[in-house]
């Protein structure tokens, strides 16, 4: 944190996930979050990979272009994800309502953030909804074309994408506030049936295999549809995205 902290640019430093909720464990990540004037912001997003290079025990950085946050590695497992976050752009957040350890706050603006968030509620947007059932469709349409065609391991990570997607419906189902990437830490907080569902259908990289998963996800992927469509007003049309997973199923 004091590599952060001596520059008077970067006005505040807080911690997420884990380690602010008092769960964390030797392999937990650490999320921090540096708040930097609008002057100085640039530049912290330009360095992000190069910053961590200078820390003891450093591997190697996991980052996408254009974004604002790297993900370090250290010896042995250690895991750092910073997100630089402008303090000009800062506004409330349903997702500063999740536990958030202050470490760092010159003028009580992470503080006032974190206040002003409280009562703003976990909501799902359409376009979230509709963007996450169209390709969870699409993976079980194209799990079923590379199975067919003898494309095993490229059928295994479509099964990957679905099951990620049904994961999500469970999540927007059970009204269950998010929390990190939905993957994670998803054992803990799954439905049973669910969970019973998504263990099964890992399989061997065999078409019999890969088709008897892909069915058992699309039985369930479509039992979560109906559920969807009956709690969200969406525009998507029911009959034609059951009808997408039944030409799947065998009759």
């Amino acid at each position: 944190m004091q590599f952060f902290s001596r520059d008077p640019a970067v006005t505040g430093i807080f911690l997420g996930g884990s380690l602010a909720a008092g769960s964390a464990d030797a392999f937990s990540d650490i999320d921090l979050r540096v708040v930097v004037q609008r002057d100085r912001h640039a530049y912290y997003v330009d360095q992000r990979r190069e910053i961590p290079k200078a820390w003891p025990g450093f591997l190697f950085n996991e980052w996408v272009p254009g974004a604002q946050h790297c993900v370090s590695h250290f010896r042995p497992f250690g895991k750092i994800d910073i997100f630089y976050y402008d303090a000009s752009t800062l506004a409330p957040s349903p997702w500063y309502r999740l536990p958030i350890r202050i470490l760092h706050d010159l003028e009580g603006m992470v503080a006032n953030l974190v206040e002003r968030s409280q009562e703003l509620p976990f909501t799902v947007a359409e376009d979230e909804l509709d963007f996450s059932i169209s390709k969870g469709l699409a993976a079980a349409h194209e799990t079923y074309r590379r199975a067919k065609r003898g494309e095993l391991i490229y059928a295994l990570t479509l099964l990957d994408e679905l099951r990620q997607h049904i994961m999500h419906a469970d999540d927007w189902l059970h009204d269950r506030t998010p929390e990190t990437a939905v993957m994670a830490k998803f054992d803990r907080r799954a439905s049973p049936n669910v969970l019973s569902v998504l263990k099964a259908s890992y399989c061997p990289c065999e078409a019999k295999a890969i088709s008897a998963a892909l069915h058992s996800l699309v039985e369930l992927y479509r039992s979560q549809l109906v559920a969807l469509h009956g709690k969200f007003n969406m525009s998507r049309l029911r009959a034609a995205d059951l009808e997408a997973l039944d030409i799947i199923l065998p009759g």
